[in-house]
């Protein structure tokens, strides 16, 4: 029982979760999706081994999750869907706001435009690479990000793939890659309380 628990909160409990079932969220790697009115969707993908997992367990894990955090904070967490076949688990749910998405899981997140990072109190001390044809090019300048300020930018804090409303223009971290002109994944080892801090700016 207590490893069918802590496999639950491992998995479901750290960050990736979403929404919407249509063919976007069709994936079959933990994706966050961003979307340009403000509501996240995300897709949690996870390979379990079926000695270990209950899926009524699972269920009602979940179902209580999103119990407690309405209760508090409003209908601002919805489960769209549960499946497990083949000892693959996926869960997608949607959240109001990234404050929800980072709210319920515990996974810092953040979107908005470079100013309002920045006056947010995020920190932009670090390298970021150009990207071009969704290819990963030079590293540029502190001050080449800050001037296009109005430029959109997603912060996370978790290993997977992320995608925005628009084409990805500079990433930070060598631990990320190029999926498609809107698709970064992050691919940092250890679980997401191991990943970098990762900025993706895009318009």
């Amino acid at each position: 029982m207590k490893k069918i628990i802590c496999m639950s909160i491992m998995i479901f409990c750290i960050g990736l979760l979403s929404g919407c079932s249509n063919k976007k969220t069709d994936v079959d790697t933990s994706t966050v999706f961003i979307e340009k009115k403000g509501k996240v969707i995300s897709v949690d993908v996870e390979h379990l081994d079926k000695d270990y997992y209950d899926i009524d367990e699972l269920k009602d894990y979940i179902t209580e999750h999103v119990e407690d955090y309405t209760e508090t904070n409003g209908d601002t967490v919805k489960e769209t869907s549960f499946d497990v076949k083949d000892g693959i688990a996926k869960l997608t749910m949607e959240y109001d706001s990234y404050e929800d998405y980072a709210g319920f899981n515990g996974v810092e997140l953040y979107c908005g435009t470079v100013v309002g990072a920045q006056a947010d109190g995020y920190d932009f001390d670090m390298e970021f690479y150009r990207v071009e044809d969704s290819q990963k090019q030079e590293i540029v300048e502190k001050s080449d990000i800050l001037a296009e300020d109005d430029n959109k930018i997603v912060i996370i804090k978790a290993n997977v793939d992320v995608m925005v409303p628009g084409t990805v223009l500079y990433v930070s971290a060598p631990d990320t890659d190029i999926r498609s002109e809107d698709v970064v994944s992050i691919v940092g080892e250890g679980a997401n309380e191991e990943a970098q801090l990762t900025y993706i700016i895009y318009k």
